[in-house]
């Protein structure tokens, strides 16, 4: 009798870790839509890097200004001069 309840009891546990690893694999996939991309992250990493290095200071002001041209000429304005 022990025996059986040791099993049954050995099952149940397994089909719990097999539940909470679907849900948290569930969980992960459904968060990677939600946040943004790595170039997201890379451009955080260049904003931080501007504090300390005037050089990337360069980069990123010029990023953004090409962002910003190519969103100008998104929406069909002309460019601005």
């Amino acid at each position: 009798m022990n025996l059986f309840l040791g099993i049954v009891l050995l099952i149940l546990i397994a089909v719990a870790v097999l539940a909470i690893a679907a849900f948290g694999i569930s969980a992960i996939t459904r968060e990677r839509g939600k946040h943004g991309t790595s170039g997201s992250l890379s451009s955080a990493m260049l904003e931080m890097q501007s504090l300390v290095d005037p050089g990337k200071k360069q980069v990123l002001e010029a990023t953004r200004e090409l962002e910003e041209a190519e969103e100008d000429d998104a929406s069909g304005d002309p460019p601005k001069r």
